[in-house]
């Protein structure tokens, strides 16, 4: 393992981590399971959308969401995907 990446990375995962936590006590699987795997990759294709409209933008949204808040966004619908994919609660 590659301590001085995993260093890097770390701190990163832990605050998506925690954002999924908070996130799923709001919310609940039953968001994401309504529509099952389409759903998801429709709100991965929505984030993708914005980042790439912020990215136009130069990062200057009009909206209270950042690069960086999009693209944590983007990682936990994939890690919840994974999850959920584990779980067998989707296809």
């Amino acid at each position: 393992m590659n301590k001085e990446f995993t260093n890097k990375v770390k701190p990163i995962v832990d605050k998506i981590i925690e954002t999924l936590d908070r996130k799923n006590t709001d919310y609940g699987d039953d968001n994401l399971l309504r529509f099952g795997s389409f759903g998801i990759i429709v709100r991965l294709s929505d984030k993708i959308a914005r980042l790439q409209n912020l990215v136009q933008n130069e990062g200057k949204p009009k909206v209270d969401e950042s690069i960086e808040d999009t693209l944590e966004d983007i990682a936990g619908y994939a890690i919840n995907y994974l999850r959920l994919k584990k779980e067998n609660k989707i296809k």
